[in-house]
């Protein structure tokens, strides 16, 4: 079996189920995936056996099934994460970062701004995630770096988790210029070395995703994700 396969397998399944093209309830069996997918039944349940260790499938006497979260489940994911950014820009802070560094966030911010501002933010999304993962690589930390970026393959907790096709909804695009305003305070922190202050945003930044959630839930929403989430109360 090589590497490639079954990291090809298991990324491919994963970007599935986190993008919620796989719903909660979902039968995934070795035998079928191998069919469809063309590759042998041997890194297809090698994948499979990572995606259950990183919560997203549950093993049952007939193969697999993807989890469904409840909503507790997608607060906790999104918490987690910003407790792990808040760790990142807090040394980030701490050890101070290069004129060319915050040079390249605050291009990253007036990118953002134009999306914004045009009204048309199909790039927010992108342009969002690269700015918290060039954020992130500023505390010099590999563990921090990769725990940070673990936590974005939970469903939910990637910092652009539900997607921009509710642009149109003025609630989305009002928190679009909340969340722009906290980036901004973030590098502001982090520029000016004060390790604590930048925590403390990035906490509070990831906690403007839960609103984001409810509202989404409550006027039930078609973002692909809800379809993994038990909204029963």
């Amino acid at each position: 079996m090589s590497e490639l396969q079954w990291k090809s397998a298991l990324y491919h399944l994963r970007s599935q189920i986190v993008s919620g093209e796989l719903i909660g309830g979902t039968k995934l069996r070795a035998s079928h995936l191998s069919e469809t997918m063309g590759i042998s039944r041997t890194p297809i349940s090698e994948a499979l056996i990572k995606l259950e260790a990183e919560g997203l499938l549950i093993k049952d006497k007939s193969g697999y099934t993807v989890r469904s979260f409840a909503l507790n489940d997608v607060f906790d994911a999104i918490d987690l994460r910003g407790l792990l950014e808040g760790a990142a820009v807090q040394r980030a802070a701490q050890i101070g970062i290069s004129d060319t560094a915050l040079t390249d966030l605050e291009t990253l911010l007036a990118d953002i701004d134009s999306v914004i501002e045009s009204g048309s933010v199909a790039d927010y999304d992108q342009l969002n995630i690269a700015l918290h993962k060039q954020l992130t690589s500023l505390c010099e930390s590999e563990i921090l770096i990769a725990e940070v970026n673990r936590s974005y393959r939970f469903p939910f907790a990637s910092p652009s988790a539900f997607p921009t096709r509710n642009s149109d909804n003025k609630r989305f695009l009002a928190s679009l210029y909340v969340g722009q305003a906290q980036h901004r305070q973030l590098v502001s922190a982090i520029a000016n070395r004060e390790g604590s202050r930048a925590f403390a945003i990035a906490v509070e930044h990831a906690r403007l995703a839960h609103a984001n959630v409810h509202a989404a839930v409550s006027a039930r929403e078609s973002s692909p994700q809800l379809a993994l989430v038990n909204a029963a109360p």
